[in-house]
């Protein structure tokens, strides 16, 4: 997870991006989204409130992670 971070960040950086720009933190989900975990539908659009509900916990952990590198 970090050796992808860096890479990203390696990229934007190269690119000129601004610091509010880089990322702090990531999620990597190894499970592609699938239509059994009803996160996408049959055209494979995503399913915005049911992705917000799957990967609540995630989310608030990255704010956490994201507020502990700031300081």
């Amino acid at each position: 997870r970090k050796h992808i971070l860096d890479e990203l960040n390696s990229t934007g950086q190269k690119h000129q991006l601004r610091g509010f720009e880089l990322l702090k933190v990531i999620h990597l989900e190894p499970n592609p989204f699938d239509i059994e975990r009803d996160l996408i539908t049959q055209t494979f659009k995503l399913k915005r409130p049911q992705f917000l509900k799957y990967y609540k916990d995630h989310i608030d952990q990255l704010y956490k992670e994201a507020k502990g590198a700031m300081v």
